[in-house]
């Protein structure tokens, strides 16, 4: 039954797990040689606290080992060149067929020897900071001293050479903050972010070697030099945004004695406390214009359910039916520290755990924080402004919702999304994710793009026929009012845009008074000339991208076939997340669990559904492709996403 239960509350994200001894008992008598070694002089008392803190909490770390590991490390640190994600991708999968990775506790690679070596160094590295005397010992134990960061490949000895590599680099800094911003920079400028290319983190040595990681590693390795450094340091993330995809995210925090947090915010030249979350902003490049009448609601920033901190001590009890990041033992609930304030309290008469989820993308309702009732009620303290969350329950076996979903105010729930049984409404709707700024800064530079017509082809003489004077969205009609007959015509981008254009129709009058589609000769001056068919298919999921600034893309009607112009209409590229023709959809509420409204294909680019109830959360699927959904209100004829 367990499995199932753990089906029902969605464990998508791997957890490493390892078998491991029973008991810390057992570990201090595997290493009964580091004990002794550190019991034999009074000096060495602290170091002898710092060794059972280490071996105490060792039960459940694990490391991926084998012979595909030792491979594709040794290939990496053999590699001379800079190193493509291309050619890492293609050395891992290489190495795969070299034999199994096995998830193996950190008790079968670490030895004594290792262990001493180790607590030496981070001891070292602490006593020789020139802030040691603001560092405590529990500190120092929690942030400098563990071997490993997270969950990455166990790599040895790793603190002296990244210490010879990066001391110089804070030579004379005597703040913290400040070093911490220093060697942020500095590992972020050596190692660049990218997409991954092994299936598993690896040791801090070796990905300083690789010189780029997604997040999560590049993170491990900040830290790592961090603590090298005798900088306290922990990875800091969100499981998942209660606003946007499906993925979470990882940084590094560096901590205090009183327990406070910093963090180092875009161009900050010290660590600062209460800075916005890391990656939750996306820093549009333009903001559109109040006389643009621009229709949709454009994202510029995520929302944290709940904040973690990865540690090496346990720190959080699992419980027979938690899944994804609550099953492990090493995090702690730092979501206070970043601001995050709201407390949601619950009535419920049930006992057992209940579970805060909130909707991650193409998934569904996802755990991400677990608390016990008591007298009646349930508390979840710290939670995100703005999410939007369901609370759910496992009583004998079965799942149980709560209660509808509810909207997270500053000081607790704001609203909540009871779906009227009696009142509904027809809505129109069109996308199914919401709109995020980074794709509208690519729309924005269109602002000044021309539509031209000329019966020369080197367009010596044209006439402009329309300019994009707002921020386009989509598929963007305007109407041509001019008689005037061309044989070219043409999108001519601004001089300093090459945005790219997803698709470009011109369409003239036809004899019954309705409109033709124009065709002819393609042609084009900047662009991937490869795709530029692309732009005339009919298909806002193909592109021709735009290579060089002001470039143009065109049509040549041929030779006497010179026509009269009456609309144009066009589209940037785009997210593919709006509502494409021909796309099978269906939309739902939920209200204790999920309910279908409609299951309409796609004839034009929008949707329409009636019967839909007042005051509830909605989601759109498309059920023809594509992963990207989110749940979303419908407000004064808007969609409003959560």
């Amino acid at each position: 039954m367990k499995n199932k239960l753990l089906t029902i509350l969605l464990p998508l994200l791997p957890i490493m797990v390892c078998s491991t001894m029973s008991a810390s008992q057992g570990h201090r008598e595997k290493y009964t040689g580091v004990l002794r070694h550190y019991s034999q002089n009074a000096s060495d008392s602290l170091k002898y606290k710092a060794a059972l803190f280490v071996i105490d909490n060792m039960e459940g770390h694990c490391s991926p080992e084998g012979k595909a590991m030792d491979s594709f490390i040794s290939h990496i640190r053999t590699m001379k060149k800079a190193k493509g994600i291309r050619e890492l991708q293609t050395a891992w999968n290489s190495s795969l067929r070299e034999g199994r990775v096995e998830i193996v506790p950190d008790s079968m690679v670490v030895t004594d020897e290792f262990l001493i070596n180790d607590i030496d160094n981070a001891y070292n590295s602490w006593q020789q900071s020139q802030w040691k005397d603001s560092i405590t010992f529990s500190l120092f134990c929690r942030y400098i001293l563990p071997y490993r960061i997270n969950d990455e490949h166990f790599g040895g000895n790793w603190r002296e050479s990244l210490r010879k590599q990066y001391a110089a680099v804070i030579e004379g800094v005597s703040d913290m903050r400040k070093a911490f911003a220093i060697v942020r920079d500095t590992v972020f400028n050596v190692i660049a972010l990218s997409n991954s290319y092994c299936n598993y983190n690896l040791d801090p040595l070796t990905c300083n070697i690789v010189g780029r990681a997604e997040c999560s590693q590049r993170c491990i390795l900040l830290v790592a030099v961090l603590r090298a450094l005798g900088i306290p340091a922990a990875i800091d993330g969100t499981p998942m945004w209660a606003d946007y995809s499906n993925k979470g995210h990882a940084w590094a925090a560096m901590i205090m004695s009183n327990g406070d947090t910093y963090t180092v915010f875009e161009k900050d030249k010290e660590a600062k406390r209460l800075n916005p979350v890391d990656a939750s902003q996306f820093m549009p490049r333009y903001k559109t214009w109040e006389n643009d009448g621009f229709p949709y609601i454009i994202k510029a920033s995520k929302t944290p359910v709940k904040i973690y901190r990865m540690c090496y001590n346990r720190c959080n009890e699992v419980g027979e039916y938690d899944a994804l990041w609550l099953k492990s033992s090493f995090i702690e609930d730092v979501s206070a520290e970043y601001g995050l304030v709201a407390d949601i309290t619950i009535k419920t008469d049930i006992v057992s755990p209940v579970y805060l989820c909130a909707y991650m993308s193409g998934r569904d309702w996802m755990p991400v924080a677990k608390a016990f009732p008591e007298s009646g009620f349930v508390t979840f303290p710290n939670v995100g402004r703005g999410s939007v969350c369901v609370p759910i329950a496992i009583v004998d076996g079965r799942k149980m919702v709560l209660s509808c979903p509810f909207l997270v105010g500053d000081n607790g729930v704001e609203r909540w999304y009871t779906p009227s049984p009696t009142d509904t409404r027809t809505i129109t709707i069109d996308r199914k994710y919401p709109l995020c700024s980074y794709t509208t800064d690519t729309w924005a530079g269109m602002r000044g793009a021309t539509f031209e017509g000329s019966m020369t082809e080197n367009f010596s003489v044209a006439d402009t026929l329309a300019i994009i004077n707002a921020v386009p969205s989509y598929m963007t009609t305007i109407n041509i009012t001019s008689s005037k007959r061309y044989r070219f015509l043409r999108y001519h981008a601004p001089k300093l845009n090459r945005s790219s254009l997803a698709e470009l129709q011109f369409y003239t009058s036809d004899d019954t008074g309705g409109i033709k589609l124009l065709t002819g000769r393609l042609f084009a001056e900047g662009v991937d000339s490869a795709n530029i068919g692309n732009v005339f298919d009919g298909n806002p999921a193909t592109t021709c991208k735009g290579v060089s600034v002001g470039y143009m893309i065109g049509l040549d009607l041929g030779e006497g076939n010179e026509q009269n112009l009456t609309k144009i209409t066009f589209s940037p590229s785009t997210d593919l997340n709006f509502v494409e023709k021909g796309h099978l959809y269906e939309l739902y509420y939920y209200d204790t669990e999920w309910k279908m409204l409609g299951r309409s294909y796609a004839h034009i680019d929008k949707l329409t559904f009636s019967n839909v109830p007042e005051n509830a959360i909605l989601l759109l699927k498309d059920r023809s492709g594509g992963m990207e959904e989110r749940i979303f209100e419908y407000n004064n004829g808007r969609q409003v996403w959560h």
